[in-house]
């Protein structure tokens, strides 16, 4: 009795008759195998000639052939698996046997389910294998257990076309949205009005490279576009990779609250500025905006946590990374620096359309800018360490600012308390125009701001 217990709880999970009534339903109705076919894929049925009855439907739809009974079976007598199926008896059973059509949606539902418990179990087998095996360090295989089983969890049928008539429905009835909410930004919001006016927002798998040289405010303006996307409701991650979370939250506060940041950072903060900062800290309540200090980072890693936020969320919205140079693949020799960033850039592009979200990255800039003469305005060729990070790119974002240098080569000695400008250079638009915004900075702040109408002409 025991022996027969044991061998019941390791038998894997299936329905045959949830896949029967499938299979029947496809053979006596169009609208069924619509339906079931957006849900299953081939391998999604436990017996194999289940498997190759559904492929033989699927392929037969695909070339236009009628499917019922006889040209199935005549199919497969063609791929000469007819009786490895079982025959036109079987194929008749599964007809006769089938007796709500409707239902079809329902019994791949019941198959689908079956099929991920499946998987699910074999990726445990996998994760004990890895484990026991040694090979892998611990991290590595919590990385890959944790990607493959948000997979299973979230996996959908995964079309390899889509017709041309479908997306151009699609375009169009964007076209017409677009049209009706016209003069309103369709992508999320930087908060600057030039810049938003050129780029129509930041869309959904962007990735937007923000450069500059070190100490021009490459953190302060991600910082305050991120502020100002949460602030509009949209779900954000900032992974700061230099800095601590508590020196980023100051400068949340500093540049929402106008309080200087030295005050905030020596404890020199009047009754006044209390009060600022008191309310600045309340207007971040209830934001879904939430900072990742971890220092040593790999895109598989910072894909993981991207997902698991989405998921505990219920989206994600936009993801800054400060900055690109401090990331890591892991396996690259020093010499290699080049091809390591090339993968991480490649890497953070398919993150931001795999996971349908903008993504900031920053970058550091050669010293291309210092050398030349004239205005020192950032080029595509000075990003630094791979032309990967401008062909990844859907929009290159330059910084420069006029005061950061005092004669040709020399960075200036800043006055904190002066009102400046800054530059913010548009250089690549992969789809659409480029340009340059002019830019207020107010360094004891650390925040950029929109210019007076009429201040740059």
């Amino acid at each position: 009795m025991n022996d027969e217990k044991n061998i019941n709880t390791y038998l894997l999970p299936a329905d045959i008759e949830a896949e029967k009534a499938v299979l029947g339903a496809m053979l006596k109705s169009g609208d069924a195998r619509a339906d079931v076919s957006s849900i299953l894929r081939e391998e999604d049925f436990y017996l194999t000639e289940h498997r190759e009855i559904y492929k033989t439907i699927l392929e037969m739809e695909h070339r236009s052939i009628g499917v019922d009974l006889m040209t199935v079976f005549s199919e497969l007598k063609r791929r000469k698996t007819a009786e490895i199926v079982g025959g036109l008896t079987y194929l008749s059973r599964l007809i006769d046997e089938t007796i709500v059509v409707s239902n079809a949606k329902f019994y791949a539902g019941t198959v689908l389910d079956k099929s991920k418990m499946r998987q699910l179990i074999n990726e445990a087998d996998r994760i004990k294998e890895a484990a026991y095996s040694d090979e892998l360090p611990p991290e590595d295989i919590l990385d890959n257990a944790e990607q493959s089983i948000l997979e299973i969890a979230h996996k959908a049928q995964r079309s390899n076309y889509t017709d041309i008539n479908e997306i151009l429905v699609e375009n169009i009835q964007e076209i017409q949205e677009l049209e009706k909410n016209k003069g309103t930004i369709q992508g999320i919001e930087t908060g600057f009005k030039k810049v938003d006016e050129i780029l129509g927002g930041f869309q959904k798998t962007d990735l937007i490279i923000l450069a500059a040289r070190p100490g021009v405010g490459k953190t302060a303006w991600a910082l305050n576009i991120a502020e100002h996307a949460a602030s509009l409701g949209n779900k954000v991650i900032v992974f700061s990779l230099e800095m601590a979370n508590t020196q980023l939250g100051q400068r949340l506060l500093s540049m929402t609250a106008n309080v200087p940041l030295e005050n905030i950072r020596n404890g020199n903060i009047s009754a006044e500025d209390w009060e600022s900062l008191s309310e600045a800290q309340d207007s971040f309540y209830g934001l879904d905006l939430v900072v990742d200090e971890t220092s040593v980072i790999t895109p598989i890693e910072m894909k993981n946590k991207c997902r698991r936020f989405k998921q505990e969320r219920g989206g994600l919205d936009l993801v800054v990374i400060d900055y690109l140079q401090l990331m890591s693949m892991g396996g690259y020799r020093i010499e290699q620096r080049e091809k390591e960033i090339a993968a991480i850039t490649r890497s953070v592009k398919i993150m931001a359309k795999e996971l349908g979200c903008a993504v900031i990255l920053l970058s550091q800039l050669s010293r291309g800018p210092e050398q030349r003469g004239g205005d020192h305005m950032p080029k595509l060729s000075d990003l630094r360490d791979s032309g990967a990070i401008e062909q990844d790119a859907d929009i290159v974002i330059f910084l420069r600012r006029a005061d950061y240098y005092e004669s040709e080569t020399d960075p200036a000695n800043i006055d904190a308390t002066t009102g400046l400008t800054c530059q913010v250079n548009i250089a690549k638009h992969r789809n659409g125009p480029t340009g340059i915004a002019t830019l207020a900075w107010i360094p004891r702040y650390t925040k950029f701001a929109n210019l007076a109408v009429g201040y740059e002409e």
